[in-house]
């Protein structure tokens, strides 16, 4: 039991080193997709969308897992005020410098456990395809949680395993476990666009790994101390476009330009007034230190990385 632990540990270190490495790749070309004609432009006004039911002007908003920081700042220009978080250095460097005064910017080292913030200082969190990333889901979820007032708002996206999406990339996946690990020759070049891009897409079918059904997920939440919100607590909510629904529905939302549908499912809890087991309101391994690029970098060495 004991020899199995380094070479766990070792497994989460080089996960969450390739995640990582794929958004710090990925962040000089994610704005894009957030642009009013990008893939992704309905997703973001979804998330929005849903979040207005929620909040109210002058609520805090914890977006983990920002990236290059769209979301959070469609929120502050309603007159929240938003705290944006992520592990990877390029995607808070590019939040950051694009109207980065209007949000907190936050970077976690990659072995954060805790997240640097008191309990109940957040009135919503959201974790926007996230925890198909992280190496324990109950954990980060636990942490989301903890820092959530009492009756705070949990939403975060998922995989849809129904969607032919999704079958599409575990057939995908099945395939690249076949062939093994990509050939790396000493004359490839960096600019063989089509080789790159394969090889981006076998490290997201690797590090996607968090493919659950929504039982799977509303179990986890529960035992975290969040509770699904019912549908009544969403008030003129129709079915949106671009993102399929969990236990609740969104407010109205602009499709994307393909007018396609997302393989993703929005969930959204209400964190319970006491959490299950006692957490510290402030965990002592998890200080913020000021940095540079208007980000805060969050310290706790030694934990395993939760993206």
């Amino acid at each position: 039991m004991t020899a199995g632990r380094p070479a766990t540990a070792a497994r989460h270190a080089d996960h969450v080193g390739e995640v990582m490495r794929l958004f710090d790749a990925k962040a000089a070309g994610w704005p894009a997709k957030y642009a009013p004609d990008g893939p992704l432009a309905g997703r973001l006004d979804g998330l929005s969308g849903t979040i207005g039911w929620h909040a109210r002007p002058g609520d805090r908003v914890l977006d983990l897992g920002c990236g290059t920081g769209e979301l959070a700042r469609a929120l502050a220009a309603t007159g929240l005020r938003v705290t944006g978080c992520d592990i990877s250095s390029q995607m808070l460097r590019r939040a950051a410098g694009e109207d980065g005064r209007c949000a907190e910017w936050v970077r976690l080292e990659p072995g954060w456990r805790h997240l640097p913030f008191a309990s109940s200082s957040f009135d919503v969190v959201v974790a926007a395809s996230v925890l198909e990333y992280v190496a324990d889901p109950g954990a980060v979820l636990g942490e989301c949680a903890r820092v959530l007032r009492p009756q705070g708002v949990m939403m975060y996206t998922v995989p849809d395993l129904s969607s032919p999406v999704r079958w599409a990339e575990w057939c995908a996946w099945q395939l690249t476990r076949l062939a093994g690990p990509p050939r790396v020759k000493r004359g490839d070049r960096p600019q063989d666009a089509r080789r790159s891009r394969w090889r981006a897409y076998r490290a997201y079918l690797r590090t996607s790994r968090n493919r659950h059904r929504v039982r799977w997920w509303l179990a986890v939440s529960r035992s975290a101390g969040l509770h699904p919100v019912p549908p009544a607590e969403c008030p003129g909510a129709v079915r949106p476009g671009p993102v399929r629904l969990g236990p609740v529905r969104l407010g109205p939302v602009r499709p994307g330009p393909a007018g396609a549908r997302s393989a993703l499912r929005l969930l959204v809890f209400r964190r319970a007034s006491c959490l299950p087991g006692g957490r510290p309101s402030v965990p002592p391994d998890a200080r913020p230190v000021e940095t540079r690029d208007h980000t805060r970098r969050a310290s706790a060495p030694g934990q395993e990385a939760l993206p």
